[in-house]
């Protein structure tokens, strides 16, 4: 007889029971792989968002300057002798700089206190003579003309001795020339004669230059808006402060370090440069450690007043895009949101939030590159991942023991 091809219960049924195992570990490594494809939360770096009091300030260009400077000159001509610093040395107001050969000029002194000691013998002899003839010509016994004659004796002899004490006078003027002091305390420049040149000859040679170096000025030109600003902050400051105060100004260096000492607005030009449209301002700072040097041009930051309630967010934490500047804020869910934010000044590394965001909100300031909005991450703070830092260091140190 033929095989028959039907399957009893029993077959069918293991069939059946093969299926519905073969389906659950389909559907199983179905659910495997969906939970494979959803990636962990991304580790993201966030800040809140901090409300403080700042100062409102205005920054410019400036250029700095020497409060006193001077350049020694030779006055008189004769060959340089010495040179009493060295280059690039502080000096005090009385030191002795360059002397020129004084010899000539001691000679021609001499000469002239002779010449007087001449003149006012023949001064006294002829005021003599004038003394004898007075009751000689009264008498007659001379003629008048003779007695004038003697009178006009005198009066040369007079002149003549006035001649040589204004000599004697402009030969001890030219002998100081021939030491020259410091007239303040300051610092030398590189000389700009050697010693043993003949200096002084037809013009006054310069010798070298003496700028004092504390306290040192600042010049800068706030354009003619901010110059309506400062002179109104400057003028009620003076106004309720009958000491005398002044805005006070911060500098900041080349290398873009802050100048350690604080300076005071000390002049206010009185008149506009209308090419410019500028006005030219001055501060004063004190300049003890000599880092400042005229010449530099520096940052110059000019504090207006304090501002309350500032709400402020990390630099790094915003992006400028096409469209304008953006932050991602993490929302209370740890999701991701893009948010649009119109920013004010720099302050110690933080931007001021003119509007988009509010007190206490978290920004991402770590990591903005790998999220994106709608994206959950894992927040933590700087402090926070600072300890997580710390941490294997000081298991290590405990198993050190």
């Amino acid at each position: 007889m033929p095989r028959s091809n039907r399957r009893g219960p029993s077959a069918r049924a293991g069939l059946l029971g093969c299926g519905l195992a073969l389906a659950a570990l389909i559907a199983l490594a179905s659910c495997d792989r969906k939970e494979a494809r959803t990636p962990p939360p991304r580790p993201v770096t966030v800040a809140a968002v901090a409300r403080q009091t700042i100062p409102v300030s205005l920054n410019f260009v400036g250029t700095t300057r020497a409060v006193k400077s001077v350049v020694i000159r030779a006055r008189v001509e004769g060959f340089l002798l010495r040179q009493a610093f060295d280059d690039g040395a502080d000096v005090t107001k009385g030191d002795l700089l360059f002397v020129i050969d004084p010899r000539p000029f001691q000679a021609a002194l001499d000469q002239n206190q002779a010449k007087l000691e001449r003149d006012e013998a023949a001064l006294a002899f002829a005021r003599k003579e004038v003394e004898r003839y007075r009751p000689l010509v009264e008498k007659e016994f001379v003629t008048r003309e003779q007695f004038q004659a003697v009178v006009t004796k005198a009066d040369e002899a007079a002149a003549a001795v006035a001649a040589d004490r204004a000599a004697i006078e402009e030969a001890k003027l030219n002998l100081s020339y021939t030491k020259m002091y410091a007239p303040f305390d300051g610092r030398m420049g590189q000389r700009l004669v050697d010693v043993g040149n003949l200096v002084g000859a037809g013009q006054d040679t310069k010798l070298a230059h003496l700028v004092q170096l504390d306290p040192i000025y600042v010049y800068f030109s706030p354009s003619d808006r901010e110059s309506v600003e400062i002179l109104g902050m400057e003028t009620g400051i003076q106004a309720a402060s009958p000491e005398g105060k002044h805005l006070t100004v911060t500098v900041l260096l080349a290398d873009g370090s802050q100048y350690p000492h604080e300076g005071d607005l000390t002049f206010i030009d009185n008149v506009v440069d209308p090419e410019a449209g500028t006005l030219t301002m001055r501060a004063t700072l004190p300049n003890p450690e000599h880092r400042l040097r005229p010449g530099q041009v520096v940052q110059v930051r000019l504090h207006l007043k304090e501002q309350s309630d500032t709400l402020l967010i990390p630099e790094k934490a915003v992006k400028t895009l096409q469209g304008g500047t953006v932050v991602l804020v993490v929302d209370k869910d740890n999701k991701v949101e893009q948010r649009s934010v119109r920013l004010g000044a720099t302050y110690n590394g933080n931007r001021v939030v003119e509007s988009g965001l509010h007190a206490g909100e978290r920004v991402i300031t770590e990591g903005l590159q790998q999220v994106r909005a709608g994206m959950e991450v894992k927040p933590t703070t700087a402090s926070d991942s600072a300890k997580e830092d710390q941490r294997p260091a000081e298991h290590g140190q405990a198993g050190s023991h």
